[in-house]
């Protein structure tokens, strides 16, 4: 599996920022802090953070955000999108790659990371390098197990979902089978590799979307 560059996230900035304002995503991304739990004065990584939409939801009083991307495109929007809705916070955003942080271990007590894993080659390598930076708690959204094309149309078809809900669910499903979809057992194995436990799983989203929260062990 080829690994994207980027240059080609750069070119699709424009696109992801769209896919997480739509009602789908946006509602799924609550979901995430909820699970999240308290988090005023906490240091909150997100790894992928395109645009930034999902590290501002996180935003509480005392809160230092920190966000990587392989874009320098996302980072600039992130920036942007985090100046505007959360100035009183810190926040620290550069390009990285997910699967070489540039953090020491434990920097952050909570970590967010949100439809990347299933993009990369090597998604056991990014979550190692995700548990390693994190001392406390871990957030993830991935497309599920039950996640196809077929299956997304069957959702959008029965929620008669149109425009961006519609084409960027189609995306969804489009792109997971051809890169990596996710159960609860695979995510509980790559947690215990890594020192983690699973504390929560929930199927969201008709089923298309796995939540999973998880516990320094």
């Amino acid at each position: 599996m080829r690994k994207m560059t980027g240059t080609e996230f750069n070119e699709r900035v424009s696109f992801f920022d769209r896919m997480a304002q739509t009602d789908w995503l946006s509602s799924l991304h609550r979901e995430m802090i909820v699970m999240a739990g308290p988090r005023k004065n906490k240091r909150i990584f997100d790894s992928g953070c395109g645009t930034g939409r999902l590290l501002a939801r996180a935003a509480e009083k005392g809160t230092v955000l920190t966000g990587i991307d392989l874009s320098p495109r996302m980072i600039e929007a992130s920036r942007k999108h985090l100046k505007m809705v959360c100035p009183e916070n810190k926040t620290v955003l550069q390009t990285a790659d997910a699967e070489q942080l540039p953090f020491d271990d434990k920097t952050f007590e909570i970590s967010l990371c949100a439809c990347v894993l299933f993009l990369l080659p090597d998604p056991e390598r990014a979550f190692s390098e995700l548990a390693r930076v994190t001392s406390e708690k871990i957030v993830l959204l991935n497309p599920s197990e039950n996640l196809s094309l077929d299956a997304a149309q069957v959702y959008i078809m029965e929620k008669n979902l149109k425009g961006d809900e519609k084409d960027m669910l189609m995306q969804w499903g489009r792109v997971s089978e051809r890169r990596h979809r996710f159960s609860a057992e695979s995510i509980r194995l790559l947690a215990e590799k890594n020192g983690f436990t699973v504390t929560g799983n929930r199927l969201a989203f008709g089923g298309l979307a796995l939540l999973t929260q998880l516990q320094q062990a």
